[in-house]
């Protein structure tokens, strides 16, 4: 958080104003026909909203019986099937899978591991060890880049964090240019790995 806060100083002071879940937002409705946002009763006028309500798995899953009280589809960390049946696998967004966040990083990295798993059960090849890994790049301004990451490893319980890195405040724009640069280099990579 601190980094986008100092970011949006930087680059937007007076602009953005951030209310987060500590704000209250139990019933959050939204006019955009006159701007209007209206958060437990407190009208809020805005030239720009971004409403994130609570994420849950989509209807797909909760429909197909995969979702847990939770709302998420728990998965086996070794192999991302469902613990709900053997026979699906969920990735990505819709899956609990423990530490690893939601991104288009991690659901490439758990199809990477699904797909072996999944190989060397129709063909009986050997299975490689479960490896996961993550970054995240949130662009704060023109060549200003942030990031935050980590390497993870199938445990019986969950996806299990071994270790990360993040962005800090107060870096140089040479550096901040460079990690802009990379969510371009790795943006380009994941489309040619996935549609090339």
């Amino acid at each position: 958080m601190g980094l986008f806060t100092e970011g949006w100083e930087s680059h937007y002071s007076g602009m953005i104003e951030w209310l987060g879940p500590d704000f209250g937002g139990n019933n959050v409705t939204v006019n955009p026909a006159t701007m209007e946002v209206d958060i437990d009763g407190e009208v809020v006028k805005a030239d720009v909203c971004n409403v994130i309500p609570a994420m849950k798995a989509g209807w797909i899953a909760a429909s197909a019986g995969l979702t847990n009280d939770k709302g998420w589809a728990p998965v086996n960390a070794a192999d991302m099937s469902s613990k709900m049946d053997a026979d699906v696998y969920v990735l990505g967004d819709a899956s609990q899978q423990g530490d690893m966040p939601k991104s288009g990083f991690s659901a490439n990295s758990q199809a990477k591991v699904c797909a072996n798993a999944v190989h060397g059960a129709l063909t009986g090849s050997k299975v490689f060890p479960a490896r996961f890994s993550n970054t995240c790049w949130s662009l704060i301004g023109t060549d200003d880049g942030v990031k935050v990451g980590a390497s993870y490893e199938a445990t019986e319980e969950k996806i299990a964090k071994t270790d990360g890195f993040i962005s800090q405040n107060g870096e140089d724009a040479a550096l901040r240019k460079q990690t802009y640069e990379e969510s371009i280099g790795w943006y380009n990579g994941i489309t040619s790995d996935m549609f090339g």
